[in-house]
């Protein structure tokens, strides 16, 4: 296990910015090396007509998740 899994593991973890281009790389990192974080908190807020649902679409459409390991991601 990375001492960035072992850190992580069985963590919660909030992230501001979600929707931006370091935010996305963040979340991409973190779901990649740490298969036993325990979940991960996005703050979103409504911007140029869009809702927080279609800015969470957005975020989890992108290309950054087309890669593999993304099985367990759920949205609440």
């Amino acid at each position: 296990m990375s001492m960035i899994a072992a850190f992580y593991s069985n963590k919660s973890v909030l992230i501001t910015g979600a929707t931006g281009f370091l935010g996305k790389v963040l979340m991409e990192k973190l779901f990649r090396t740490s298969p036993h974080l325990k979940v991960i908190y996005i703050l979103v807020r409504p911007k140029s007509g869009q809702t927080l649902q279609e800015r969470v679409f957005q975020i989890l459409n992108t290309i950054v998740w087309t890669t593999d390991g993304f099985g367990n991601v759920t949205i609440q």
